[in-house]
């Protein structure tokens, strides 16, 4: 499994374009729990999903009574949002109209499955209730430890990855997990956010468009988590973080996760820039990370409002604060940096540099 992650998806999401007279509605079931039961708690879960959720309504086509979003859900409060979405969707047949459904949790798990509350939702009932909705396309992503242990069980007739059918229309599943069957989730109060959730949230936002064409897809958010979940990770105390897959989808084309068009506001990335960028929100709060290299604009869709922009181009520090209209795509280039100096901090009866605080989440 880690040895062809880093490579797969280069090829392997040929899916259909959605036709002019087509209908695409997308739904989503959004769920966070930092509590996990006794002695199970992290701190970032619910706001990850709310990040994620946020990401869909804005950018990823899912409009907001579709969007399902639970905090802290019990095992059976999960399982009446699974079937208040299957009949939701069910609601939407009629030729013409393509549906697809998103799933994502953020929280505690273990190899058997999710963890709400005191209670175990088993992998093998998710996949059940999930391939349950009438949905053309399934996307399942789960942000937990251990939760690569889905990938492993036996859903549906394996495809070739590359198949392409010109007459068919893309259906299928694809699930993806922030760690393998064996492996610790981790999250950082840096970011406070979980490590995969918080890139693959960036990616979405136009950090994984590697195309330039203003559109993320499924291949490019995630391969963009992937890469950047594992290299954060490697010198962690848990050790390296190998996000997951299980991609069972035919067709042509491309799964379209977000489209920067569909948000009124952006900020555009210059091609001199050449470094790693935060940019935070009014309330401090980290939106997007992405490191830039020179040569390509990068585009990220953002709500309107004052960001901070910390740039790092080791060893210098760069900042610069700015305000992005409705309707604006605000264009930073170097003149908008000023030089910071690097901040001297030292621990308590040791002189050197503090490692960055890192906390287990999620099993």
């Amino acid at each position: 499994m880690r040895t062809r992650t880093a490579f797969i998806l280069a090829g392997l999401l040929l899916l259909p374009q959605v036709t002019e007279c087509d209908v695409l509605r997308r739904f989503a079931l959004v769920a966070g729990s930092n509590h996990g039961g006794t002695d199970r708690v992290i701190r970032y879960a619910v706001s990850d999903a709310e990040n994620f959720g946020r990401v869909l309504v804005t950018m990823g086509g899912v409009a907001e009574e579709d969007l399902f979003l639970l905090q802290e859900p019990s095992r059976a409060g999960f399982t009446q949002a699974l079937s208040k979405l299957r009949q939701r969707v069910a609601e939407t047949s009629s030729e013409g109209t393509r549906r697809e459904v998103v799933v994502y949790y953020s929280g505690h798990a273990d190899d058997r499955g999710l963890l709400l509350g005191e209670d175990r939702f088993s992998y093998r009932s998710l996949r059940e209730q999930i391939d349950d909705i009438q949905a053309d396309v399934h996307i399942t992503v789960l942000d937990a430890c251990g939760s690569g242990a889905i990938t492993r069980l036996k859903g549906g007739q394996r495809r070739q990855a590359f198949l392409v059918d010109e007459s068919s229309r893309m259906k299928g599943y694809a699930f993806l997990t922030s760690s393998s069957a064996d492996e610790a989730a981790q999250e950082s109060d840096r970011i406070g956010a979980s490590y995969f959730t918080h890139y693959l949230v960036s990616g979405m936002r136009g950090a994984a468009d590697v195309s330039g064409d203003g559109k993320v897809t499924l291949g490019e958010a995630y391969q963009f988590a992937f890469h950047e979940t594992l290299a954060t990770t490697e010198e962690t105390q848990a050790g390296a973080q190998h996000p997951a897959y299980d991609i069972n989808l035919t067709g042509t084309g491309d799964v379209v996760m977000t489209d920067l068009r569909q948000i009124s506001a952006g900020l555009i990335l210059g091609k001199s820039l050449h470094g790693r960028l935060f940019i935070r929100n009014s309330d401090q709060r980290l939106v997007a990370e992405v490191y830039k290299v020179a040569g390509r604009s990068i585009e990220l869709g953002l709500e309107p409002g004052t960001y901070e922009i910390h740039f790092d181009q080791k060893p210098a520090k760069f900042r610069a604060t700015v305000e992005i209209k409705d309707g604006e795509r605000f264009n930073l280039l170097p003149e908008n940096l000023y030089a910071v100096d690097s901040q001297e901090t030292t621990t308590r009866g040791n002189a050197k540099k503090p490692k960055e605080v890192r906390s287990l989440s999620m099993g």
